[in-house]
C-alpha cells in the first residue's frame, strides 16, 4: 500500500501537511499523507496490559488488521498506564506490513493538520531515530516524528 516518503533531497521551499496530535502535554505530529484514518478505540486490558509498547496488540477494524504501538508508554512511563485518558486515539497509517497489517499509533488526542515548510524544521537535542526535528506552529512546539522509523 502507500508509504510515507522521507524529506531526503527535498526542495527547501516544500510545504508538506502535518497531522498534530498530544501525549500527554506534549504535542506532536507525522506526515499527514501517511495516515489513513484516526479511530475512536475503548483501551481495554488487551491492549493496555501488554509489556511491549512497541507491539501492544492488533486491533481489526474494517476488516483491516492493525498492529498498535502504545505511544503513551514508548516515550512516556510504562507506568503510564494507570493514568490512561478514558478515550485515546489510534492513527492508522495507510503503509502495511509484510503480512498486510497496518500500522497503529495509540496517542492521547488528535488535533488539525498544519501546513509547514520543511525549511522550518528545527533539530533537537535527541539523538533518537524516530523524532525528525521540532516545528514551531503558532504558539505551539511540536515534536514531528519519523513514521518509517517507528513502523519499522
Amino acid at each position: 500500500m502507500g508509504s510515507e516518503s522521507d524529506d531526503d533531497g527535498a526542495d527547501a521551499t516544500e510545504r508538506v501537511t502535518v497531522l498534530a496530535f498530544d501525549l500527554e502535554e506534549t504535542g506532536y505530529c507525522v506526515r499527514a499523507e501517511s495516515v489513513l484514518s484516526v479511530l475512536d478505540v475503548a483501551v481495554d486490558s488487551d491492549l493496555a496490559g501488554t509489556d511491549d509498547p512497541w507491539d501492544a496488540g492488533t486491533v481489526t477494524a474494517a476488516g483491516a488488521r492493525i498492529g498498535v504501538v502504545d505511544l503513551p508508554r514508548v516515550f512516556g512511563s510504562s507506568a503510564r498506564i494507570s493514568a490512561r485518558i478514558d478515550e485515546p486515539k489510534l492513527l492508522v497509517f495507510a503503509e502495511t506490513d509484510s503480512d498486510g497489517r497496518h500500522y497503529g499509533w495509540l496517542v492521547d488526542a488528535v488535533e488539525t493538520t498544519t501546513t509547514v515548510r520543511v525549511t522550518s524544521l528545527e533539530s533537537t537535542e535527541t539523538t533518537t531515530t524516530h523524532v525528525k526535528g521540532r516545528l514551531a506552529v503558532g504558539k505551539r512546539d511540536l515534536i514531528w516524528l519519523d513514521g518509517r522509523t517507528i513502523n519499522d
